[in-house]
């Protein structure tokens, strides 16, 4: 399959000014999830970048465990990880260890052994470096976690500096959401003065800075809807 990218065209006007600025690039992915413990955590954070920017979104996802609770601006390192997609079960052994066993339902189920700790899971994609979380959820013992990932990106610019994997409460510059079709490039452009532009054809919306994110990119399925009803192309 081809590479899935997000292209963001800068003119060279709008480049010098976000680099006087200070501005870095970040981007958040969205997950499809019931589960209200989750929240979204900033899975690329871009300092350098040029009038074109690039943005490849791994298709392989990481199931990951850690040992650090949820608290807004956290860092989330990655204790445990396993390859995982749709259609499978994250066990959790009661040391931490990883397996994945593959069955019907569409979703990706974290469960956690009986004696096991309290662990915070999710899901993870490789970025600019090493694998990044970019959804956590708290795991307790014999609780099923359900999630699946949400073929779409949150993109924004702004000053401050995050680390990968760690939790953001809230937008920090006026940002888009756009879905990303896998195997697809999805172009838009930016612009200091006219902001975020986007073909219609993409289907993107504005996100106003300050814009809650766990309620945007944590995705919740309508009541009397299960999960495996709620994934996009459903």
């Amino acid at each position: 399959m081809s590479e899935t990218c997000l292209e963001i065209q800068l003119s060279n006007a709008t480049l010098d000014s976000l680099r006087t600025g200070g501005y870095a690039l970040f981007v958040l992915l969205p997950v499809v999830s019931s589960n209200q413990s989750g929240v979204p955590l900033v899975w690329l954070c871009r300092e350098n970048y040029l009038a074109t920017i690039r943005v490849v979104i791994p298709e392989t996802n990481l199931g990951y465990i850690a040992t650090a609770s949820i608290a807004a601006d956290r860092t989330i390192a990655i204790g445990s990880q396993t390859p995982v997609a749709c259609h499978q079960r994250v066990d959790v052994g009661a040391s931490g260890t990883l397996s994945t066993t593959t069955g019907e339902l569409p979703g990706i189920y974290f469960d956690s052994a009986s004696g096991a700790p309290r662990y915070t899971c999710g899901l993870a994609r490789r970025g600019d470096g090493e694998p990044a979380p970019y959804c956590a959820f708290d795991l307790y013992p014999d609780l099923t976690v359900s999630l699946a990932p949400s073929p779409a990106i949150l993109a924004f610019f702004a000053t401050s500096r995050y680390r990968p994997g760690t939790y953001l409460e809230a937008s920090l510059g006026a940002g888009l959401y756009l879905p990303t079709p896998p195997g697809t490039t999805t172009r838009v452009g930016y612009d200091t003065g006219d902001g975020w532009q986007a073909d219609a054809g993409a289907k993107a919306s504005q996100v106003p800075s300050g814009t809650p994110l766990a309620e945007r990119l944590i995705e919740r399925p309508p009541p009397d809807v299960p999960l495996s009803r709620s994934l996009p192309g459903r």
